[in-house]
């Protein structure tokens, strides 16, 4: 597939009068009236990359909308999910397009401020954005200020209110809201976060419009970077057309499993996306497909399973990873994550029984809409899935569980020694 994010991609699509210009894409949306990127955005379809998915055009338009002084973009590439290298991938390679994007944001949308949260164990990505600020302040260009920030590897970071509370050097805890970061955001100006991959989109959508962003894929619906896990033949990072059957983005981009056996399960989104089973494979890599088959699209960090192994235990290592993840601010998350990774533990050691998995759906319902964040729900999808579609595992650990069926009156329990 075209690599939408290299410099000689982006430089062949630009009018000649932009081609001259060091940031075509920048240069140009300088030229644009306000409202006519963000039309251009929503023309696309562009959704936000860090795992939400909504519309990326609606936040920026209620940030362009804010009156202020002074106004925040932040780009998120702090990229705590796991399995997740994308963004990783986008600012060591192509930090000058994450750049442009953003200034094309920021010029479009009013913001006087872009500052780039970078994973603070990313070396090499932060010398990348480091090497590419610093070639556009050689140019003689209108820019917002700009600013570089090492953030904690740290999962909870990841969520934007705890990212701008580490942006002003205090604990990752997510805010309350009403007011929104849009509202209130970094030092109580409003603030517009957006994911790496997000803003690396723009150029190419500014330099050869709507149409052809969306013809990257099946029925116009784009592309987004996946990260195939190392299980995979083509492990790693690759621009996938968004519209095609998981059966093809896990057979013919990842190139199946490293191990040759057959797939089993398939977790498409990243660790709190739900499973797909075998059966499900044909469902369409998109976000409302994926949505309607219980599981998400989210940052698109695809793990695949091979026959023979036990999603009771996959699964009991993303409920444990939640519930570590747990900043501790609201009782009702410490309690779902907590108890959810309990069951399957307890499953998994074969202490578990039908009852006890009775008491998930419980579990999840008396926390809904409950927690200052969304990291509440991150474990519920993976959970359901083991309990929908891989029983045959669940009930292997029960029956360890279930204490033998006496023999006839007179024989002996055999023992194995």
């Amino acid at each position: 597939m075209l690599n939408i994010f290299a410099r000689a991609v982006l430089s062949a699509a630009a009018t000649t009068g932009a081609r001259d210009a060091a940031l075509p894409a920048y240069a140009r949306t300088r030229t644009l009236q306000p409202g006519q990127l963000l039309g251009q955005l929503r023309a696309a379809g562009l959704a936000g990359k860090g795992g939400g998915g909504f519309p990326a055009d609606r936040k920026m338009a209620l940030f362009q909308a804010r009156p202020g002084a002074v106004k925040y973009l932040v780009v998120n590439g702090s990229e705590h999910e796991p399995g997740s290298l994308k963004d990783r991938w986008l600012l060591e390679r192509h930090a000058d397009t994450v750049l442009e994007g953003a200034l094309c944001l920021a010029a479009a949308l009013g913001a006087t401020h872009l500052c780039f949260a970078v994973n603070a164990h990313n070396a090499a990505a932060h010398a990348a954005l480091e090497a590419a600020l610093a070639q556009v302040r050689a140019q003689p260009l209108p820019l917002p200020q700009l600013r570089i920030a090492a953030v904690p590897d740290v999962y909870i970071v990841g969520e934007e209110t705890a990212l701008l509370e580490v942006l002003q050097g205090r604990e990752p805890l997510p805010r309350r809201r009403p007011p929104f970061p849009i509202e209130q955001g970094l030092h109580g100006a409003p603030t517009l976060v957006h994911n790496v991959e997000t803003v690396a989109h723009v150029p190419y959508i500014v330099l050869c419009g709507a149409e052809a962003h969306r013809g990257l894929g099946p029925a116009g619906k784009g592309a987004t970077l996946c990260t195939f896990g190392e299980e995979f033949v083509h492990a790693g990072v690759r621009l996938v057309p968004i519209g095609i059957t998981v059966r093809e983005l896990v057979e013919r981009w990842g190139g199946g499993l490293r191990c040759g056996r057959a797939i089993k399960a398939v977790q498409p989104g990243g660790p709190s996306s739900g499973f797909l089973a075998a059966q499900q494979l044909d469902c369409v890599f998109d976000a409302a497909s994926l949505a309607a088959a219980g599981s998400a699209l989210g940052c698109a960090a695809v793990r695949a399973f091979a026959e023979g192994e036990d999603m009771v235990a996959a699964i009991g290592r993303i409920a444990d990873f939640f519930e570590a993840s747990c900043c501790g601010q609201c009782p009702q998350c410490r309690m779902e994550t907590r108890m959810l990774a309990a069951v399957v533990r307890q499953v998994a050691a074969g202490k578990g029984n039908r009852k006890l998995l009775e008491q998930v759906p419980l579990i999840v319902k008396a926390n809904v809409d409950k927690g200052i964040c969304g990291l509440i729900r991150m474990p519920v999808a993976p959970v359901r899935s083991l309990l929908q579609h891989f029983d045959a595992d669940v009930a292997r650990h029960l029956e360890a569980a279930a204490p033998a069926a006496p023999g006839p009156a007179g024989t002996p329990t055999l023992t194995a020694h």
